[in-house]
């Protein structure tokens, strides 16, 4: 495969110190057609990694969460997302990140997240292992949950299902970062709503890599050719242990309207 990992590391890490010097707690937000939020620190970011993608693996195609897609049809499609957490970005909270994923030919193949105000990067090849910066980590092994054990659900998770899981809940407010911790096996699973690709390419990766999967909660999941062009998740997923994601799913039930 001839993605360099290392690059795509450096160029997160990169956009992280970008964000933090020139963007964090400086900003204002706008918001988007489908009310979620923007800021100018997202259209620079993605525009930047966008521009070192290109001068580096020019027959690539980019899609990114601010700007039109490029390629779609080509062997390597890399899926940026600038800030993943928007939200806790322009609240001045800690929990956002930078994801870089590359899909090949349907396949999610390579991943990188990068939380900058921690100063961790969470990365993995398919058929490797997963880091979380030098070190090899793996999803948290399926054991009778605890009062002091969480998973990480969406923050409007409530509105549609309950779930009566016996540990702790916690909304961490972004999706690569309920991946990471996941992967690390710091969260037991995490559920992820109706994500968009690029909330999730990166995240995919390194949570296979780590010994996980990715189950849908209800219904089934198209393959990665297709999403690249429906955008987002048909149904919310579940990520972690397969034993582990298995209990999960047992524990949420979808409320009656």
């Amino acid at each position: 495969m001839e993605i360099d990992i290392a690059l795509a590391r450096a160029w997160a890490q990169r956009a992280g110190e970008l964000l933090l010097r020139s963007y964090f707690n400086q900003v204002s937000p706008e918001r988007k057609l489908d009310k979620s939020l923007v800021t100018a620190a997202d259209r620079a970011i993605e525009d930047w990694l966008r521009e070192q993608i290109h001068a580096r693996y020019p027959d690539h195609g980019v899609m990114g969460e601010e700007r039109e897609p490029v390629g779609l049809d080509r062997e390597y499609v890399w899926v940026i997302d600038p800030i993943d957490g928007t939200s806790s970005f322009v609240s001045g909270l800690p929990m956002w990140a930078v994801s870089i994923g590359v899909i090949r030919s349907g396949q999610p193949v390579a991943g990188v997240i990068y939380l900058p105000v921690l100063g961790d990067c969470y990365w993995a090849l398919a058929g490797g292992s997963a880091f979380w910066n030098e070190t090899p980590i793996q999803v948290a092994p399926p054991q009778p949950s605890s009062p002091n054990d969480w998973i990480a659900i969406p923050s409007t998770f409530h509105r549609a299902y309950a779930i009566y899981y016996p540990g702790k809940v916690r909304v961490l407010g972004s999706v690569a970062a309920d991946c990471c911790y996941v992967a690390r096996g710091q969260a037991q699973a995490a559920i992820i709503g109706r994500a968009k690709v690029w909330d999730v390419a990166a995240g995919w990766v390194i949570v296979q890599a780590a010994g996980g999967v990715v189950c849908p909660l209800e219904g089934e999941l198209p393959d990665w050719q297709t999403l690249l062009h429906t955008v987002r998740l048909p149904t919310p997923v579940v990520i972690g242990h397969p034993q582990q994601v298995a209990q999960v799913c047992m524990w949420v039930r979808r409320m009656k309207p």
